[in-house]
């Protein structure tokens, strides 16, 4: 195979457009010790995960919540408005039918309805208490399956600590090894660790997902035996994931 079609397969087997149900990996925390720290698993996400419509500088998704979870992916970034009762609906139902998962949400809360939004969210919160974490610490898996796990946002402060990695510089992964090590002796055990999508005024979402999706499964397939990766590099949030990259991350 030349290095051009190498290239554009893997293009194609990490950036996700179409969806085979026979792919569906909708427990793959199963077999993860209950011990583990959620901030030592590395967790796959979508960045703006409900952004299926729109022109081609809005749209980040192709699947819809409920084919994200069923996919395998863990994390979503809610840019919220009235409708977070429907996805609180749709991501319960699945933790329902899957006990051994988790789901980690980011809630960033918008428009003029802020205050009325935010009292409608932990109104949720209230009614199913026993099924949302809100502490500010990092949970065990053992603590977080079946539940949905809220990560502290800037306009909603419920929720677990968490920080960018740092990872991603000028839309490219760069020195991440150096950055591992300095994640782990400081913020692995305290604080979930978050990698945001590639993002551009001038690119639209696809363009830049082609490009780092295909950088970051070549990453974690170079590095996914070597020590220095196991653990701590936590939640990769990502536009139009492919099923291959997705797996590659909860393979980790």
């Amino acid at each position: 195979m030349s290095l051009h079609l190498a290239k554009k397969f893997r293009q194609q087997t990490n950036y996700g457009d179409s969806l085979n149900p026979q792919l569906y990996n909708q427990a793959w925390m199963q077999s993860i010790p209950n011990e583990t720290l959620l901030s030592a698993i590395t967790i796959p996400g979508t960045h703006e995960s409900l952004s299926l419509h729109g022109g081609p500088l809005a749209v980040c998704q192709v699947w819809t919540l409920d084919q994200q979870l069923k996919v395998g992916l863990r994390y979503f970034d809610i840019h919220t408005g009235i409708w977070i009762y429907t996805q609180k609906h749709i991501i319960l139902n699945f933790l329902n039918e899957h006990s051994s998962e988790t789901v980690l949400l980011k809630v960033t809360v918008h428009w003029f309805h802020k205050d009325k939004v935010k009292t409608m969210i932990n109104e949720l919160i209230e009614q199913h208490k026993d099924k949302i974490w809100t502490k500010s610490s990092v949970p065990t898996l053992q603590q977080a399956r079946g539940k949905i796990i809220l990560l502290q946002s800037e306009t909603f402060t419920a929720g677990a600590e968490n920080h960018k990695s740092f990872f991603l510089m000028k839309n490219m992964l760069l020195h991440v090894e150096k950055k591992i090590k300095r994640i782990k002796s400081v913020l692995c055990n305290e604080s979930i660790i978050l990698t945001d999508s590639a993002a551009s005024v001038f690119s639209s979402p696809r363009s830049l997902a082609k490009r780092f999706n295909t950088q970051l499964y070549d990453f974690l397939n170079q590095h996914k035996d070597t020590s220095l990766n196991q653990g701590c590099l936590g939640i990769f949030s990502m536009n139009f994931p492919g099923v291959d990259l997705i797996k590659s991350i909860t393979d980790m």
